[in-house]
């Protein structure tokens, strides 16, 4: 089969495209002109790269990119670390993106596999089904599900098919040093203590080349509509950072409350997966535990790489 898939180079799409490779189909990798490829290394000679910038290409340009495409995941969104959650820039990649799916389609691909948040929901204290209700309450979250809801018409008006892969939490290796395991991998390995909040909120989190198995798993099958993508296992972050701190050798480290918490932070957000695992045939490799030591050993090898 033959895949594309936009923002190949970022976090996710590049372990997508691993995952399509490993799966034996051929992959279409699309990057922003002249980006960097680092997470691509591994399989560059693999895919064939596409430069294009989607949210700013003519109609004509969308359509070649579509050319000969069986399906395609599309990740590229904005995602500036710190602005990407009310950034205005979410418009453009809404307004962008329902225009490839339509060139998409045009051009004879088959089905499209968008990748949406689990900030989508209205929030609830149990695991979140497909079909609870939506109430997203940040730009970014709006942005993504009015991409689904217009993208589901547009597509039954062109006769194509889009399937939704509604991420929760993720982490592996790779991932943006900012964020919160990598940010405290590092400072932990390193000798730092680190001050963070008491943790009660509650959280799926999934590595992320399950997160990348999942979503292959959805693209390449026959399925419809939305999917929670993560692990249906809550753990609270408090759990999480002490997992971390064990692993690092850094328990005596950890300064819980020392940081107030976010009273913003939703206390509760974990997937209900049986639609994911019963229609896909999907399971996923990695438990927490065996994940977050996966991610740690990735981050004492870099940071004794760059010492």
């Amino acid at each position: 089969m033959n895949v594309l898939v936009t923002g190949a180079a970022g976090f996710i799409g590049a372990h997508v495209c691993r995952q399509l490779l490993a799966d034996g189909h051929r992959v279409t990798a699309v990057i922003e002109p002249g980006q960097a490829t680092p997470r691509l290394d591994p399989v560059r000679d693999q895919v064939t790269l596409a430069e294009c910038d989607l949210f700013g290409s003519s109609e004509a340009d969308l359509r070649h990119l579509g050319h000969g495409i069986d399906r395609a995941i599309h990740a590229a969104w904005y995602a500036v670390p710190g602005k990407y959650l009310t950034s205005p820039d979410n418009i453009d990649a809404l307004a962008g993106s329902l225009r490839l799916f339509a060139a998409l389609w045009s051009s004879g691909c088959r089905a499209i596999t968008g990748i949406g948040t689990c900030l989508e929901y209205r929030m609830a204290d149990r695991p979140l089904r497909e079909d609870d209700p939506c109430e997203p309450a940040i730009l970014y979250a709006a942005a993504k599900h009015s991409t689904w809801l217009t993208g589901r018409e547009l597509a039954r008006q062109m006769g194509g098919r889009l399937t939704w892969a509604r991420l929760f939490y993720l982490y592996g290796p790779e991932e943006a040093p900012a964020r919160l395991i990598p940010d405290l991998a590092g400072n932990l390995l390193r000798g730092q203590r680190v001050a963070v909040t008491e943790g009660r909120q509650v959280r799926d989190y999934l590595h992320v080349a399950d997160v990348a198995s999942a979503i292959t798993a959805i693209a390449t099958g026959e399925t419809e509509g939305a999917f929670n993508v993560g692990s249906g296992e809550p753990r609270t972050v408090r759990d999480i950072i002490a997992t971390l701190a064990e692993l690092t050798g850094g328990a005596d480290r950890v300064d819980y409350g020392a940081r107030p918490a976010n009273l913003m932070d939703p206390p509760y957000i974990v997937a209900e997966t049986t639609r994911l695992r019963s229609e896909t045939g999907w399971r996923p490799a990695y438990t927490l535990e065996t994940g977050l030591a996966r991610t740690v050993a990735w981050w004492k090898e870099r940071i004794a790489a760059s010492a």
